[in-house]
């Protein structure tokens, strides 16, 4: 100990780093000195079962110096009622929650949390402390989480955002919307990405979002995924696609896109995207020519699966849905990437469509799969081959093998 002791500050700091908080508050029992310089513990983490080794587990944590600051929590037990005291104890100072556990509400009173990661368990958040404020938390991830209180006649997930004036990433999946009816308005500082998927309620509160960067969107009607017309007379999903209308950076599944094709006419025009990418997984495409006139200042569009084709049929390779791809010819597109390309004589069919009808274009991106030498050889000369409506386009191919 004596050795060790003998070292300098920044030397003992470091290797106190290495230890598990249990053994750090080992160590600043044996030392005052340790005990003031094992004041910021990088992890603290608890994975077990036994009620009686959490509680050790606390009171080593609180024998800490009360400077001492934690900058990843990780709890996992069992019998979250049992442990929720003992957790609210050793959450101070907390700079970054670890997922998979449900937090108490007492943790919305941490002023240092930059990130925050709840749910995955279906979490119930009733209420909020007095006084919350969360002035550090750039980040929140939320997976199953049910907000079905209100605060002060406010709905407790506007709450949550309005005490958090400087987040700017926001991620939700499976939150239940259709249980929030009584949440009028949604308005937060997000300036930054909204990653957003669930199923489409009745109807959505007003959401304001003016400040949302990029938006990635996955909304189902059903179980089956598949939107039909009758759908807009069950659910109204206007709301949301209005709140982020001027977001720069718009990814859609094909149930998103699907989506748009039965509210067209209601959809705004979405003037400030320029980046574009959506992923059809093989499905028609019939919402597509209307979709893409939403975007009259479009630079970059990235088609994350296939392009289209009827493969069930050997008369016609371009589906009638996109009408010989017509739409294409008033794009402004600069950039197109295609990230699935396989080189058949199919895809080389909706290919021509692309380079012939864009004639803004000044790259083409594509990431295409080949077994050999020779099949690259014969992609690369396939698209270069290509009529172009634009003189000024170049094509890039990155090659990867077939799985």
């Amino acid at each position: 100990m004596d050795r060790i002791s003998n070292l300098p500050d920044d030397i003992i700091h470091h290797i106190g780093s290495f230890l598990s908080a249990k053994e750090a508050a080992f160590a600043t029992l044996l030392s005052k000195r340790w005990r003031n310089l094992f004041t910021i513990i990088p992890k603290l983490r608890f994975n077990g079962r036994s009620l009686v080794g959490f509680k050790d587990f606390v009171d080593l944590v609180l024998a800490l110096p009360v400077s001492s600051r934690v900058r990843k929590f990780s709890l996992k037990c069992e019998h979250e009622a049992q442990y929720e005291d003992l957790s609210n104890r050793c959450l101070r100072h907390v700079v970054f929650l670890e997922e998979h556990y449900s937090l108490p509400c007492h943790v919305f009173a941490c002023k240092t949390v930059s990130t925050m990661r709840l749910g995955s368990g279906l979490l119930l958040i009733e209420a909020l402390p007095a006084g919350v404020f969360l002035p550090a938390l750039k980040s929140l991830f939320l997976d199953s989480v049910r907000f079905f209180g209100v605060d002060d006649g406010r709905c407790t997930f506007k709450t949550l955002l309005s005490v958090s004036p400087v987040l700017q990433e926001l991620v939700m999946n499976g939150n239940e919307w259709e249980r929030w009816k009584w949440c009028c308005t949604v308005s937060n500082g997000l300036e930054m990405v909204l990653d957003y998927s669930d199923y489409v309620p009745e109807d959505y509160p007003t959401v304001n979002l003016d400040s949302l960067v990029e938006a990635n969107l996955n909304l189902c009607a059903d179980e089956e995924a598949v939107w039909q017309e009758e759908h807009a007379n069950t659910f109204n999903p206007i709301n949301l696609i209005i709140g982020f209308k001027n977001v720069e950076i718009l990814n859609l599944t094909f149930e998103a896109v699907e989506m748009f094709g039965v509210f067209n006419e209601t959809a705004p025009m979405f003037e400030k995207v320029s980046q574009f990418s959506l992923a059809l997984s093989n499905v028609c495409w019939y919402s597509v020519p209307n979709l893409m006139m939403k975007f009259p200042n479009l630079k970059t569009l990235i088609i994350e699966d296939s392009l289209h084709y009827e493969y069930f049929r050997t008369d016609e390779v371009v589906c009638e849905c996109v009408s010989g791809y017509s739409f294409l010819l008033s794009c402004p597109v600069e950039v197109l990437k295609i990230n699935c390309y396989d080189g058949s004589v199919n895809m080389l069919e909706q290919m021509e469509h692309f380079l012939g009808k864009l004639s803004c274009l000044d790259l083409v991106e594509v990431r295409a799969k080949a077994a050999s030498s020779d099949a690259k050889l014969k992609i690369m000369a396939d698209l270069l081959m290509i009529p172009r409506a634009s003189t000024k386009g170049k094509v890039k191919v990155n090659f990867s093998r077939k799985g």
